[in-house]
């Protein structure tokens, strides 16, 4: 499995799952048991391979970053932000100062890294009936936004909306635990400024749309004009064969 990160986005690398399929096939024993057993669970061939494809895309990025082999990497899930149950956002317990995300859709996985938070969300375009319906759950000038919009910009503008939001919500934490209407991201071609993120859009193509989110720091300085630290992704390039770390 080949993969390159993405230009201009620093810790990002997206791959497409068709081409990588029968190599992650062949890399599935580095996958854990848990990982392993979800795998088998899907009724669909596609399904089963954007699963492999992603998780070990997953473990051969954070590997190569940690200094480790991709099947001695052990997951923990972080108290859930809605109930405090054992699901929430997935961490590595012996390398928690790398954070990382995962996302897939149709033909498209992405894995972020960076040095701080991170959450990264792929969407498909989806028809003009799941903006209708799915639309009604976001703030509600993203509503308006689309409202104004002609019905043949509106999945777009829509699949662009939620992608930026579950980057966010994924970088804090929270996921959709707590619904759909904050933050406000917008629906526009750049993501709305927020406060504690730093929201970037991430060009794909063939119908699909990104976003990736980084956590800021406050700041830590005397507060008499010392220089804000702002969250920075992971800057070392990421270009590897998969070959070299099996």
């Amino acid at each position: 499995m080949h993969y390159e990160e993405l230009p201009g986005h620093p810790g990002v690398v997206a791959v497409p799952v068709h081409p990588n399929a029968a190599a992650a096939r062949a890399l599935a024993p580095l996958l854990d048991s848990a990982e392993t057993a979800r795998s088998r669970a899907f009724r669909r061939p596609a399904d089963a391979d954007r699963y492999l494809v992603a998780h070990v895309l997953l473990r051969l990025v954070l590997a190569e970053r940690v200094g480790t082999r991709p099947d001695r990497l052990v997951f923990a899930r972080r108290p859930c932000a809605g109930c405090g149950g054992p699901h929430g956002k997935p961490h590595l317990p012996d390398h928690d100062a790398t954070h990382f995300s995962l996302s897939h859709a149709g033909d498209r996985v992405l894995v972020a890294l960076a040095s701080v938070p991170v959450g990264v969300d792929v969407e498909t375009v989806p028809a003009d009936g799941v903006v209708r319906d799915v639309g009604t759950a976001l703030h509600p000038r993203e509503r308006a936004e689309l409202a104004a919009l002609p019905v043949s910009a509106r999945a777009g503008a829509f699949a662009r909306c939620w992608a930026r939001k579950e980057a966010a919500l994924k970088a804090t934490g929270v996921a959709l635990v707590r619904g759909a209407v904050e933050p406000y991201v917008g629906t526009g071609l750049a993501p709305a400024p927020g406060s504690g993120l730093r929201l970037t859009d991430v060009l794909l193509s063939e119908g699909h749309v990104a976003a990736v989110a980084h956590e800021v720091p406050c700041p830590t300085g005397p507060p008499d004009g010392g220089r804000q630290v702002t969250g920075a992704p992971v800057t070392a390039e990421i270009r590897r064969d998969s070959t070299r770390s099996r």
